[in-house]
């Protein structure tokens, strides 16, 4: 009798949990912009509305649809997540069936009244309205799929101006035994940061990523530094490299004397080069800084920003001539503000102004890497500054998401737990 009893509550739960089950929708914003979000359709089988504007570079579950209450077999509904004319819709179909429902999807334009070309697998979708680019696609849950919606806007590539240099930086990653999906990102990061002239890459450690990147990377940039690295027997060189599409007139680099903790076995430091562009000379210091925040920790990042001092007035550099410093700081801007400030005063430096939704460049909120984190992790830890020395007129900078959709690294779309900085300097 009780082994009779437990079988019925089993049963019981199981169909409980399946009449509760249903599919999630989420919506990426890969925008600059706020999207507001509004949905319709049976309020029987959608409890929409779990948020209504979805943040620049966020992901947010906009609603729930049930995929067994409420639905009657035969009978198909409908429902519409409704981005503003200017985008496209996600439609959502469910065709009711005596288990509950299957589901499919599309994207119309709003402008039309006209759904068509539903789909019902796993596969990632994409469609182009005006300056944006979307994808779409149903993800398997161990229930009932959910699917992700995502908004993305196509770039405008610009031509170099001349008197100008559009500089990036970007911690990538490659940290052996702590990055992850290290083999799919290093083939991607080329095509999201080639519409620039230099880019400082801080990280480079693991040497099939390396090679990968490098070959990525040169498809874009003629020209490629030597990596930092001490030399010796440390665990790790010191994973900085710059690209660039200017030929490097010189270089040379670096390693700090002073580091603390795990940060000694690698070989942190400068790397230096010269570059020639529209006859003028750009003088360009790629660096990465000791990490973590306690106080001997930070007490040693400032004996590291005196060295940098020092290796800066080694170079002898002429009057006049810009020179640009740009890296992973490791220097927790809005946490520790005079930290920031020791920086700027010690090397005479300038930061350029930011444009652009976002201000921090290690953000659990909006990196997915980053998932589990809080809003108190957000800081800013990556820049590109430059020295005050009448050279530069003026600059902008602005934190870039570096993101990719392919199947492939479809659900993990950062290509780094860091977002990138991009700067363009106009020389007088």
């Amino acid at each position: 009798m009780a082994r009779k009893i437990i079988i019925v509550n089993i049963i019981n739960l199981f169909i409980i949990s399946f009449a509760e089950a249903g599919s999630d929708i989420y919506v990426l914003n890969n925008t600059d912009e706020e999207i507001r979000v509004f949905s319709s359709g049976d309020s029987n089988i959608i409890n929409a509305n779990d948020v209504e504007v979805v943040n620049p570079y966020q992901y947010y579950r906009v609603a729930n649809v049930s995929r067994y209450s409420n639905i009657e077999a035969g009978k198909s509904y409908y429902f519409f997540f409704f981005l503003g004319y200017e985008h496209l819709t996600l439609a959502l179909k469910l065709d009711g069936n005596v288990f509950g429902s299957n589901m499919s999807f599309t994207l119309a334009d709003p402008e039309t009244t006209h759904a068509s070309g539903f789909k019902s697998d796993r596969n990632v979708y994409s469609d182009v309205k005006g300056e944006y680019q979307y994808y779409y696609k149903a993800s398997y849950t161990g229930g009932y799929d959910n699917v992700t919606f995502v908004v993305d806007k196509k770039k405008a590539v610009k031509p170099t101006e001349r008197d100008s240099l559009k500089v990036l930086t970007y911690n990538v990653w490659m940290l052996p035994h702590v990055g992850s999906n290290m083999d799919i990102r290093a083939t991607r990061i080329a095509e999201e940061v080639k519409d620039h002239d230099i880019v400082f890459m801080q990280e480079v450690f693991r040497r099939k990523n390396e090679e990968d990147i490098y070959f990525t990377m040169n498809e874009h940039f003629d020209y490629i530094s030597d990596k930092l690295d001490g030399g010796g027997s440390n665990t790790y060189d010191g994973g900085v490299v710059t690209f660039s599409k200017f030929p490097i007139i010189t270089q040379s680099q670096y390693v700090f004397n002073n580091c603390i903790g795990t940060d000694c076995a690698a070989d942190k430091g400068v790397l230096y080069t010269k570059i020639l562009k529209d006859d003028h000379n750009f003088h360009l210091l790629n660096l990465h800084l000791g990490s973590w925040n306690s106080r001997s920790h930070r007490d040693v990042r400032i004996l590291q920003i005196y060295e940098i001092k020092a290796f800066l007035e080694q170079l002898s550099i002429p009057d006049g001539e810009p020179i640009i410093l740009g890296g992973d700081f490791n220097i927790a801007k809005y946490k520790f503000p005079l930290d920031f400030s020791m920086l700027l005063d010690s090397l005479n430096l300038l930061e350029p102004e930011l444009t652009g939704p976002l201000k921090y460049s290690y953000d659990p909120l909006v990196n997915i890497n980053l998932a589990g984190g809080d809003a108190a992790e957000r800081e800013r830890l990556d820049y590109l500054l430059y020295v005050d020395n009448g050279a530069i007129a003026s600059s902008t900078a602005k934190i870039e998401v570096l993101r990719n959709f392919d199947a492939a690294m479809w659900g993990g779309w950062d290509l780094s737990d860091h977002h990138a900085v991009s700067s363009t300097f106009y020389i007088r």
